[in-house]
């Protein structure tokens, strides 16, 4: 996923799947994904943030008010390597 050549629609759908947990066959993400989609992407693409971007957008994608779970942030993780590639 490239945020410079793709359009803004496409870069929130390809997110909200990455949130969302891809595996083969998944097209969409469910609601709750997509609505979290915009600020991790926000997020992730804000050149100012600096090394506690990882362990916020850990907790938007789980909704875990600080105590991230590992699958989220692993999630986080891929996003953030997805959308800075």
């Amino acid at each position: 996923m490239s945020t410079v050549t793709d359009t803004r629609p496409v870069v929130l759908r390809e997110a909200s799947l990455t949130i969302c947990g891809r595996r083969e066959g998944k097209t969409r993400a469910c609601n709750s994904c997509l609505r979290k989609a915009d600020a991790a992407v926000r997020m992730a693409t804000e050149p100012s943030l600096n090394t506690a971007l990882l362990p916020r957008l850990a907790d938007v994608i789980c909704g875990s008010a600080g105590h991230p779970c590992p699958a989220c942030w692993e999630k986080a993780t891929t996003l953030l390597l997805e959308l800075r590639a």
